[in-house]
């Protein structure tokens, strides 16, 4: 292998890196906004109104391990890829 091809290989990985971060950059941003969706859809389904849920959350913070009664009980949603 001379130096040029050297060079050429060199640029070419390096242009592989640069496309799969952008990949793995876009794949991130995806794999937020679906994980911020399920948890709108979550809330969501509480029923809560804002001083409620705003109140839940407080609780929560403050002592996670307490019972809280009358909230339905959470399940995840199916993946529609399944």
């Amino acid at each position: 292998m001379n130096l040029n091809q050297l060079r050429k290989e060199k640029e070419q990985i390096q242009k592989r890196i640069q496309s799969l971060q952008e990949k793995l950059t876009d794949l991130e941003s995806k794999e937020t906004e679906m994980e911020n969706s399920e948890i709108l859809k979550t809330v969501r389904s509480l029923k809560l109104k804002p001083s409620q849920l705003d109140e839940l959350l407080v609780r929560l913070k403050r002592n996670p391990f307490t019972e809280i009664h009358n909230i339905p009980t959470w399940e995840p949603e199916e993946d529609e890829d399944q």
